[in-house]
């Protein structure tokens, strides 16, 4: 029975402020208010020093509050405060991210977009939610709807 189900409380939402990643958050939103869930908001930058080794931690820095500034945009102060929303920012490979984030904060769901991009490019490219939805820990809703 649905009365059976133990309510979740930890949410991720992998954020890079595309229209996806917005309605992802919606969606997670509205999850969260009907279980009193915690809503984790985590960016992931893609490290240029896996490929260059020529970032430093000014240039991290940079790029971090950037972000932060970003994270003030994409939710009220009060849902911010209603859904006690955590902000992490980490450096790598976006799926390897979420994942470590995932296992590290006990999350419950995952709630990404998904750019629905053609299959043609997802089998050459790959994807991060495909890849998360493989692989994660917990279980994986994407939101699609032609983000893009």
């Amino acid at each position: 029975m649905v009365s059976d189900l133990i309510p979740i409380s930890e949410i991720l939402v992998p954020v890079d402020f595309s229209e996806c990643s917005r309605r992802a958050l919606q969606y997670a939103m509205r999850i969260a208010a009907a279980s009193n869930a915690h809503i984790h908001l985590l960016n992931v930058i893609d490290d240029p020093t896996l490929i260059h080794q020529s970032t430093d931690q000014k240039f991290r820095d940079r790029q971090a509050h950037e972000i932060e500034e970003q994270f003030l945009n994409v939710m009220s102060p009060e849902d911010r405060a209603r859904f006690r929303t955590t902000t992490s920012i980490r450096f790598g490979t976006a799926y390897h991210e979420i994942e470590t984030y995932a296992k590290e904060h006990d999350i419950e769901l995952i709630v990404m977009g998904n750019s629905a991009r053609s299959s043609l490019s997802s089998a050459i490219l790959g994807s991060v939610s495909g890849h998360t939805i493989r692989h994660a820990v917990c279980p994986v809703m994407t939101v699609t709807n032609h983000c893009e």
